[in-house]
C-alpha cells in the first residue's frame, strides 16, 4: 500500500454484528472526503484496520486525519472501541474523550504517572 499512496492506518474494533453498517459507513465517509479507503480486519473478532489513502504531496494529509477521526467515530457509535490491540498514541489521543470521562483520562494520567 505504502508503494500506491501514503496512508494512514486505523485500529478500532466493533461488534462483528455491526460490521457490514460500519463497511457501508466507512465508504460514505470515504466519498464524502474524496479519499479512498482500503479495509483491512480481523472479520472475525471485529477488529478493523482501515488504510486512509493520500497523498502528501498535494496537502491531503489533513483531511485524511479528519476522515480517520469519522471512521473512528462510527466505530464508538455502534459500540466499538478506539483501538484493539495497537493502543492509543498521539494520532489517537485528540479522541479519547469522546469513549472516557474525564475522571477516566484523569485515573489513566495518574496510572501513566
Amino acid at each position: 500500500m505504502g508503494q500506491i499512496n501514503d496512508y494512514m492506518c486505523l485500529d478500532g474494533t466493533i461488534p462483528v454484528s455491526a460490521l457490514p453498517h460500519v463497511l457501508r459507513r466507512i465508504g460514505e465517509l470515504s466519498a464524502e472526503h474524496g479519499l479512498r479507503v482500503g479495509n483491512v480486519f480481523h472479520a472475525g473478532d471485529g477488529n478493523l484496520h482501515p488504510l486512509v489513502l493520500y497523498d502528501a504531496s498535494k496537502g491531503e494529509a489533513e483531511r485524511a486525519k479528519r476522515l480517520a477521526e469519522e471512521i473512528l467515530a462510527a466505530c464508538l457509535e455502534v459500540g466499538g472501541a478506539l483501538t484493539g490491540e495497537h493502543g492509543v498514541g498521539v494520532d489517537k489521543a485528540c479522541s479519547m474523550p469522546s469513549m472516557f470521562s474525564e475522571r477516566d483520562l484523569a485515573t489513566f494520567e495518574r496510572l501513566r504517572r
